[in-house]
């Protein structure tokens, strides 16, 4: 009886998971969320691509370029901008689905707090934080992945800070590739747009740190 318990346990939890999962898609079709967590998503990944890449590059050319240091920095900024990000979509985005509910239960006169639309209001705003927040980490940890390789193991750091940029931008221009997607233009006209954005941030850096 007791081995019989634990796969249906686990097959109940499954189920679970994935009912939450289905139930909260459904929330976000329903209040129309999926265009903006698009945005948040493309904006704060952006913005975590480019401020590792100033810490690299700062690092490079200040003479700093310890794997640990250019990590910590990175994660820790990336990390801020998470966090910040988030809370403020969160309350922003809250408050905009709160008043626009208000309006509606002022018009159809009843409380809908705890109807599908109230907890589709709900759902929506939890949504939109938690892509606002994860991105930023996520555009952060791929070009900061070969300098945590040259901490783990004997890479020379030259390479790693140049394999990090090489990423960054390749990050970039794939962000540019999923706005080409979204936009229906030109996937990599959007691309060398991103990625042209990271170049000429490096140059401008490199320059201005080396004046």
């Amino acid at each position: 009886m007791e081995q019989s318990l634990g796969p249906g346990s686990s097959a109940r939890g499954t189920w679970s998971v994935r009912r939450w999962v289905k139930t909260l898609r459904y929330y976000v079709e329903l209040a129309e969320a999926d265009e903006l967590a698009r945005r948040y998503f493309v904006m704060n990944a952006f913005d975590g691509a480019l401020t590792v890449l100033g810490v690299i590059v700062g690092a490079f050319v200040g003479g700093e370029a310890e794997p640990k240091v250019i990590i910590s920095a990175g994660v820790g900024a990336s990390l801020a901008m998470g966090l910040s990000g988030g809370i403020g979509a969160y309350v922003a985005e809250r408050a905009e689905r709160s008043r626009a509910l208000k309006e509606l239960e002022t018009h159809m006169f009843k409380d809908l707090q705890d109807t599908l639309i109230g907890k589709a209001s709900r759902a929506a705003a939890y949504w939109v934080a938690f892509v606002d927040g994860v991105s930023p980490a996520i555009a952060a940890l791929i070009p900061l992945s070969p300098l945590i390789f040259a901490r783990l193991t004997p890479m020379p750091v030259d390479l790693a800070l140049s394999a990090s940029i090489v990423l960054n931008l390749v990050t970039l221009f794939a962000l540019g590739i999923f706005l080409g997607k979204i936009s229906k233009e030109s996937i990599w006209l959007h691309g060398l747009l991103t990625a042209g954005a990271g170049a000429l941030t490096a140059v401008l850096l490199f320059l201005f740190l080396r004046a």
